[in-house]
């Protein structure tokens, strides 16, 4: 997942209003679905401005907020700085080609799947990071004709998913009570002027 098209948006990531709605139902998702706790360790891949993790990281021990985007990571470094937050490292670290060690007690990722080239490698990659017991939340859009970046298309490797699919490979590697609910639908018009609504998911499993 290349980061220079995210370095050139970060400045002004947060202003799109619909994303800051949609981080804040992803993390109330995530919150009332797995049993967060303060003695957490967490980790999330493609962290962006924070607007997920931070919401989380109250309830968290710790949070690897991981990126390969410098830019986001700048942003997000200046929030952690402005609110005095003690506990989220930021990192930047492509999980695709570069490896992390430690283990987590949770691994979230959200609208960070449809950037990803290999995706059943990355999956399986988090799996390998969470201990025994683990919790792993991914969060991102239902399959979609293609439409929903149109100009903004720089990286995207897969016009949203299957959920079920998804679900399918996180069974084959070895989680438990794996679970899919959707969570939100974004409403977006597109670049012809055509109102549409995309639904966006929410797959959780647990390891061990």
């Amino acid at each position: 997942m290349s980061g220079k098209h995210f370095d050139k948006a970060a400045a002004g990531w947060d202003q799109k209003q619909r994303r800051v709605e949609m981080a804040a139902k992803i993390a109330a998702a995530i919150s009332s679905t797995l049993p967060l706790h303060k003695k957490m360790t967490a980790l999330e891949y493609g962290c962006g401005t924070g607007l997920v993790g931070l919401a989380l990281a109250p309830q968290l021990a710790t949070l690897t907020a991981v990126d390969t985007s410098t830019g986001m990571l700048e942003v997000l470094t200046q929030k952690i700085k402005s609110e005095q937050i003690t506990n989220v490292t930021p990192l930047r670290l492509d999980l695709s080609q570069e490896s992390l060690t430690g283990r987590f007690d949770l691994i979230f990722c959200a609208m960070t799947l449809h950037h990803i080239k290999e995706v059943d490698h990355l999956l399986a990659r988090f799996c390998d990071l969470l201990v025994d017991g683990g919790y792993l939340a991914v969060a991102d859009l239902q399959t979609e004709d293609g439409s929903f970046h149109d100009a903004e298309a720089d990286g995207v490797m897969h016009h949203g998913f299957n959920p079920e699919d998804l679900a399918k490979t996180l069974t084959n590697l070895g989680l438990h009570q794996v679970a899919v609910q959707e969570i939100h639908s974004l409403i977006k018009t597109n670049d012809a002027g055509v109102e549409r609504t995309y639904p966006v998911f929410l797959l959780t499993g647990r390891k061990g």
